[in-house]
């Protein structure tokens, strides 16, 4: 409204005055912050289906209404950080680390991310504390990355020419991630020569990583994804082919997917079972939406080892659960997170959605071998030397010892 300032209006031929124009831009103010709450109090009324809670709500939001109104210094005018914020507080007082509001470009990033799996420029990367310096520990095969002459190995000293620190690189990689066909210039010492190169972004990065470890073939699990399952059995068939009478399937750190897509890959190693390897239970104890699981497929009739660890959570405990009580894996490693629900998404009017827990998952054994809230319990507990969880990847397969624990557990 502020153009009404700079122009005549002449219904008595006079100009309006700087007080009546401060007072219209107040009004504007008001009613767009009104309008704001109003779209808010809309979302919660999806939300919250108890009358007495929602008129508590309002009451409470009313109050802070009135009081912003009065006596906030700063602009009231950004409705969308206002929604977000609302209904992100909302969901974050649930108390549930799994369930999370997403903005339309969050929720947009969520749906390609499990549809598609990771895109980016094809590395994979982990900050050296010990030495202070962000490394490339995996260059994809035919990515982007490997075309500009990136390898592993590679310290990445700057990205979009913003130079890397111990406290700035896990926002700057995400520079490396995405699926817009754009490039990013990245700055790279190897050998104590430095170079920049500008790889494109949007190669779909595999969610599996596999390769021999001896006649051990080893498999890294990096999410459950729509393609992960068949990423997963391409892995097998190839290592098998070349000669692995073992498999280690590596999930530490891993949390990322669905419950779905990792009953999918599931089915790719335990045999077919006359009962279920997981069903998804209603906060009533019903069985949600037919979420029955169960293993029909193919096999793998080899002996199995799964690395975990206190990040290891949601579908990679499922996997690992259901691995150790069908296919009697080892599990080996630390106590897992014990994050056993289903969480499912709720699309919103504002574009954007809420990630909300919906469900208990019961594994193949049922109630007894229910996993939330308590973890999993490796049946060989063994702690890194390094100490740092976060550090694997840089660890050779020497130095992790507790892959060569489970290594040396299969040999035997």
């Amino acid at each position: 409204m502020a153009p009404y300032c700079f122009q005549e209006v002449r219904p008595l031929n006079k100009k309006v005055s700087l007080g009546i124009c401060i007072a219209l831009i107040a009004i504007t103010a008001a009613a767009t912050f009104s309008a704001t709450m109003v779209f808010s109090k809309s979302i919660y009324n999806k939300l919250i289906g108890n009358i007495s809670q929602r008129s508590q709500m309002y009451s409470s939001i009313d109050e802070i209404n009135q009081i912003v109104n009065n006596y906030f210094y700063g602009s009231t005018d950004n409705n969308n950080r206002i929604n977000a914020s609302l209904s992100e507080g909302y969901v974050k007082g649930l108390g549930d680390s799994a369930s999370k509001y997403m903005s339309s470009e969050q929720y947009a990033e969520y749906t390609a991310r499990l549809e598609g799996g990771v895109t980016g420029i094809g590395v994979e990367t982990a900050y050296d504390y010990q030495n202070d310096k962000f490394v490339i520990t995996h260059v994809y095969a035919e990515s982007p990355a490997e075309t500009a002459g990136l390898a592993k190995g590679d310290v990445i000293t700057a990205i979009g020419n913003v130079t890397v620190t111990r406290k700035n690189y896990s926002s700057l990689s995400e520079n490396l991630y995405g699926s817009l066909l754009s490039s990013v210039s990245v700055e790279y010492e190897r050998d104590g020569v430095t170079k920049t190169v500008e790889p494109l972004l949007g190669f779909s990065q595999p969610s599996v990583i596999g390769r021999a470890e001896g006649n051990v073939g080893y498999i890294r699990i990096n999410g459950f994804y729509k393609n992960t399952a068949k990423e997963f059995k391409a892995e097998i068939d190839r290592l098998t082919a070349d000669g692995a009478d073992s498999f280690v399937f590596d999930v530490r750190n891993t949390s990322d997917g669905s419950i779905d897509y990792a009953a999918q890959v599931i089915d790719v190693i335990v045999p077919a079972i006359s009962g279920n390897i997981a069903v998804a239970k209603d906060k009533n104890g019903e069985v949600y939406k037919n979420k029955i699981y169960t293993a029909e497929y193919s096999s793998v009739n080899k002996p199995i080892a799964v690395l975990v660890n206190g990040s290891t959570a949601g579908p990679a405990e499922l996997f690992a659960c259901d691995l150790r009580d069908i296919s009697q894996a080892l599990i080996v490693g630390t106590k897992t997170a014990g994050i056993g629900t289903m969480q499912e998404v709720f699309t919103l009017e504002n574009g954007g959605a809420i990630l909300l827990t919906v469900a208990l998952i019961e594994p193949k054994n049922g109630a007894d071998a229910v996993y939330d809230g308590k973890g999993i319990e490796p049946g060989v507990n063994v702690t890194l030397i390094s100490g740092d969880d976060s550090n694997i990847s840089l660890l050779t397969s020497e130095q992790d010892n507790q892959l060569t624990t489970a290594i040396n557990l299969l040999a035997s």
